[in-house]
């Protein structure tokens, strides 16, 4: 049985888009000077390809991250090869450890000085459980330690950084996915789901805490992709929806970012990479005024 909640989250523009659309191209987007973007969890798939993104947009600077450099190694090339003059830094970070992330946090202040954008892709589902008694606990701790603390500590080191910059985007954008607010299904495993509704009210707890000083924070559903992850814990029953392409969400993250002055009030909430961002932001008004795309306990 579906659940209605994600269909309406789904379908919240009525145009959607399952590739990068024309006016969304990050080729022909030409980011500030000395922009500079850090990417956590960008060896392959999604994150990979925001990284791409982010080179076609000519970033100065740009900063990739995961738990092992070696993963990173074909990632790095191809971000030289679509922007030769820019600057590259890879570092190893497992944003479930605190002090992997402080020192992350340190090494893009220490090689670059400043930070426009946080971008955190790092997450783990885990196999697939639908039953609180299936499975093992550990897979749901492990959820548990990279989606949600992972972003904490994410906010908690870098959210200092985004704020001292001197005439920074102060973007944090976290790859949450509409999971989050999943129920039942046949993909609604318990401990990917919870974590991921965890995330996403951490983004929300960060515009009130930092909006007024500047802080734009979003979590941003890269649609339904084929990735590595996703092919090794959906259920087959599934494996057909997703049809979304791989740099849809890159290409929305640098959209996003170069207007970024200009879409705080979209800040603390969620939002898919899936929908049209010019339907979305034609919505302005009834999202503020209604104070949507964010969880609410209903009381009538």
């Amino acid at each position: 049985m579906s659940d209605p909640r994600v269909s309406a989250v789904g379908g919240f523009t009525k145009t959607k888009h399952t590739s990068v659309p024309s006016n969304l191209d990050p080729s022909k987007v030409r980011l500030p000077e000395s922009f500079t973007v850090c990417i956590i969890g960008a060896s392959t798939g999604i994150g990979e390809h925001i990284a791409y993104s982010f080179a076609k947009a000519g970033a100065a600077n740009i900063l990739i991250a995961s738990r092992t450099l070696s993963d990173q190694e074909n990632v790095a090339t191809e971000i030289r090869r679509i922007r030769p003059d820019g600057e590259l830094a890879i570092k190893e970070c497992d944003v479930s450890k605190a002090s992997d992330v402080e020192a992350l946090a340190e090494s893009v202040k220490r090689e670059f000085g400043r930070l426009d954008v946080l971008i955190l892709n790092a997450g783990y589902a885990g196999p697939v459980t639908t039953k609180m008694h299936e499975g093992q606990p550990e897979w749901v701790q492990k959820a548990f330690d990279i989606n949600a603390i992972g972003t904490y500590l994410a906010a908690h080191y870098f959210v200092p950084l985004l704020l001292q910059s001197e005439n920074g985007a102060k973007g944090f954008f976290a790859i949450g996915s509409i999971a989050g607010c999943l129920r039942r299904g046949p993909i609604a495993n318990t401990g990917y789901t919870v974590s991921k509704m965890a995330q996403i009210r951490l983004v929300e707890y960060l515009y009130e805490q930092y909006s007024e000083e500047g802080l734009v924070s979003l979590a941003i559903h890269p649609g339904a992709v084929m990735t590595r992850m996703a092919s090794g814990n959906t259920p087959e029953v599934f494996l057909p929806y997703l049809t979304d392409e791989v740099d849809l969400c890159g290409a929305v993250c640098v959209y996003l970012s170069k207007q970024i002055k200009d879409i705080s009030w979209l800040s603390g909430r969620l939002i898919s990479a899936t929908w049209d961002m010019q339907e979305l932001m034609s919505k302005k008004d009834q999202v503020v005024e209604k104070d949507l795309l964010k969880f609410v306990l209903l009381t009538e």
